[in-house]
């Protein structure tokens, strides 16, 4: 293990047992809170400190009373991330105060179901420990406070153990982790701000010290191995709700916060008052809501994507997302009891929503409750790409995609951040290339397939989601990830990391190998064989129903394409022979393939081997994998295009039918694809939901496919060779007049513009200098730039 420079003189605090003991219990058993806070003295302004911080399972982190971030960042069991922050501007001549809130999740064998901690959050039975380091240097370079926790010498920390929190299990899905229920009475009000509040002594004691940062000697592996975060820090960006919505169907008696939401709300003695604010978009933020009056009162903060009402399956029935005279306002709830005088609440971990109902029920006394704030948080993804077009539909589908990207992007990718908050494979691979394509970064991408290969089983197959403290296996996950990994070749040119994942890509290969049946295809894989989510496959869950008699046409396609993506990548390697090995693999499975699964009576792949069941999801993958080719596989997409008895791609999947109809030279025929996306719009979305037919989540990325089309099809831009080290400029024109934009590449933007008008095509492109370009005119000229640079061309529009 790399050692932890910034950390080797700290050692990690811990509560002390008696602490545990005084409420009769042998130790951390369950969900437990602590707070921890370090007082040092500065005698002059102008003194300098970057503290480093982890926590086991996490923090929240004030200095002086002003947030500065929350951490660590989602490991595992062999990878324990810490943070470091200048908090120099925070500091004060006097008195300081470092405040941290800890939260320790129970391990996974002692949860009840939705009522630990995220899935995605690793835990063990340490309970709440704390670890962190930094110098306070004054303007002529002498130390005048150290704040190592466990230093001798050091400031000294202390520690309370809460007893104010407890945690309650939620229907639905369970990996989110469960809710707060606080009560107000017992909270340490102040306990973190610039005077150390106003909370009893008594209740404050020394921590233990436990195992040094940087480990054991004799290469043993310590709870907590520690590494830097290899991501930025995420945002924090104040908001303030937009508006009050309509009591609708809500019986409940409501309040008003004034016209401005700057008033406060005042419910006498015994009333009830509700009120639900909308904050004008599905958002990710820390709510902060301030009370004043007597003890007793009842505070339910219920979070929600949209109005809806319960459907089958669990799952949501939804119509206009605002709609409150036809639907509820369903969601996760945080519950408080207010302790009496000033006080504020804040949940520990941010929330999604865009709406949230604030009920409150005061006691024998009056209350008076203030608008509430959010402190908006994310991935600070940095927009670089834009595109206008002809069309007025391209605008708002654009828009959309943003915000739900950047809302499914926090320390991991995620799925939702509604639900899960769980960084799954293919959904993952599809959020990088929005990434790529969006702003260029390649951090979060490369954390991601880093992940992916530590969650490497024994048997040779990498997890379906990760970090994740439930493993799940879902097989054709797996073939994504050396998609995702191919990606990260193309876009950055870097060969190290994949260096790195070789042997993950051999073993996954390897392990789809043995599942080969008599006739040359996998099958049995078992698991969880899911393949998309579509209508006909809702009773397999997302699987072709193939799967229950044999080898499925969807997957053996999806294996033959990932063997030729890592033959490509062991060539980039020098490991030709190995190369050669998958890509005989890959010829022996296509012939079997196309041998036992295609109808020559209906011109298209069957679902099995004897099947007469036929989807577009085998269509598309054989021609992904060139299994048809050519005229052919353009003959197969346009009968596949005029079926209307096969299950149709999900607008999840929808990023590889685009694909297959670009590679046969059909992308003329997505324009009509685009549909579901813009009847999406009419229900108020302002991010893409998980899928059309079941809508479960609100946000859910893999839908903001316009990312990539709009940059790599409209605009045209795109890799020509590994690592950009040329670019291809190609413009697909569909039926607009004109598209305009800028397009994010490792070596800089590149702006372009095209119009048809008079039977001209006209186009202009500006590119960074140095890096050669092919720009592709719609009627076959090509005109290359080997230097960059400006350039402008024409052609006569070729009908």
């Amino acid at each position: 293990m790399d050692k932890v420079t910034k950390l080797t003189d700290a050692r990690w605090l811990v509560v002390p047992a008696a602490l545990f003991a005084e409420r009769g219990e042998p130790g951390p058993v369950r969900n437990e809170t602590a707070y921890y806070r370090c007082r040092f003295h500065l005698p002059q302004a102008g003194a300098q400190l970057e503290l480093s911080i982890s926590a086991h399972s996490r923090y929240r982190l004030w200095v002086n009373g002003a947030p500065v971030g929350s951490g660590p960042c989602k490991g595992d069991r062999w990878r324990h991330y810490y943070e470091t922050y200048d908090v120099s501007h925070l500091l004060q001549p006097g008195a300081n105060w470092i405040a941290v809130k800890v939260v320790a999740y129970s391990p996974y064998e002692a949860q009840q179901q939705g009522g630990g901690g995220p899935f995605a959050v690793s835990a063990n039975a340490a309970g709440p420990c704390l670890v962190a380091s930094g110098r306070c240097i004054l303007p002529g370079g002498e130390t005048a406070a150290d704040v190592a926790t466990g230093k001798e010498g050091a400031a000294p920390w202390e520690v309370m153990l809460d007893r104010a929190v407890k945690w309650e299990p939620y229907g639905g899905t369970a990996f989110l982790g469960a809710m707060e229920r606080v009560e107000g009475g017992l909270l340490p009000h102040g306990w973190n701000g610039p005077d150390g509040g106003r909370t009893d002594e008594a209740h404050w004691s020394a921590p233990e010290t436990r195992w040094p940062a940087d480990g054991r000697t004799y290469g043993l592996i310590p709870p907590f191995p520690l590494l830097e975060r290899p991501i930025p820090l995420l945002y924090e960006r104040p908001r303030r709700f937009v508006r009050e919505m309509p009591r609708g169907r809500d019986g409940t008696p409501f309040g008003t916060f004034g016209p401005a939401l700057t008033e406060p709300l005042d419910v006498a003695a015994n009333e009830t008052r509700a009120i639900v604010l909308d904050a004008g978009e599905l958002t990710t933020g820390y709510l902060s809501l301030r009370l004043t009056g007597g003890a007793g009162a009842a505070v339910r903060i219920r979070y929600a994507e949209s109005y809806s009402r319960i459907g089958k399956r669990a799952f949501r029935e939804k119509g206009r997302r605002d709609d409150a005279d036809q639907y509820d306002l369903l969601g996760h709830e945080d519950h408080y009891r207010t302790g009496g005088g000033e006080e504020t609440y804040e949940p520990f971990w941010w929330r999604t929503f865009r709406f949230v109902r604030i009920e409150v029920t005061a006691g024998d006394e009056p209350v008076a409750v203030y608008p509430p704030t959010y402190r908006e948080t994310g991935y600070p993804l940095e927009e670089v790409s834009a595109v206008r077009t002809s069309a007025d539909w391209t605008g708002p589908l654009w828009d959309v995609s943003v915000r739900t990207l950047k809302r499914c992007m926090h320390e991991t990718y995620e799925d939702c951040p509604y639900y899960e908050q769980l960084q799954y494979v293919m959904d993952t691979r599809l959020q990088i290339l929005f990434t790529y394509r969006l702003s260029g970064d390649a951090r979060l991408a490369r954390r991601a397939i880093e992940d992916y290969q530590a969650s490497l089983l024994p048997e040779g197959i990498i997890q379906a989601r990760f970090p994740s403290m439930e493993p799940q296996v879902i097989p054709v996950f797996a073939l994504h990830w050396i998609f995702m990994l191919e990606d990260y070749v193309w876009q950055t040119g870097d060969t190290g990391l994949l260096l790195r994942c070789r042997p993950a890509v051999d073993s996954i290969v390897g392990w789809y190998a043995r599942k080969r049946g008599p006739h040359g295809l996998v099958e049995k894989l078992g698991y969880w064989e899911f393949f998309d989510w579509v209508p006909e496959w809702s009773d397999t869950l997302g699987a072709p129903a193939a799967t229950l008699h044999g080898p499925s046409a969807c997957h053996n396609a999806v294996f033959v394409c990932a063997l030729k993506a890592a033959a490509r990548l062991l060539r980039l390697t020098g490991r030709t022979e190995t190369a050669r090995e998958y890509e005989q693999m890959a010829e022996s499975t296509a012939e079997a393939l196309k041998r036992l699964c295609w109808s020559e009576e209906r011109g298209l792949y069957r679902e099995g081997p004897g099947l007469e069941w036929y989807s577009q999801h085998a269509q598309v993958w054989a021609v992904l994998a060139e299994i048809e080719q050519g005229k052919a596989a353009a003959s197969l997409m346009d009968r596949m295009l005029a079926a209307d008895d096969l299950p149709v791609c999900s607008y999840a999947m929808s990023f590889y039918l685009f694909r297959a109809l670009e590679k046969t030279g059909r992308y003329d025929r997505t324009e009509a694809l685009w549909k579901p996306w813009r009847e999406l719009l009419k229900l108020g979305l302002t991010t893409w939901p998980e899928d059309p037919f079941m809508q479960r989540s609100d946000c859910h990325a893999w839908g903001a496919l316009p990312l990539y089309e709009f940059t790599h099809a409209l605009l045209g831009v795109r890799p020509a060779a590994h690592g950009w080290s040329v670019i291809g400029i190609e413009p697909q024109c569909l039926s607009l007049t004109e598209a305009e934009g800028r397009a994010a590449t490792p070596h800089g933007p590149v702006d372009v513009s095209w119009s048809r008008r008079n039977g001209i095509f006209r186009i202009a492109v500006t590119t960074p200098d140095g890096v050669p370009v092919r720009v592709t005119l719609p009627g076959g000229k090509t005109v290359e730039m080997p230097g960059g640079g400006a350039m402008m061309a024409e052609e006569p529009i070729v009908l």
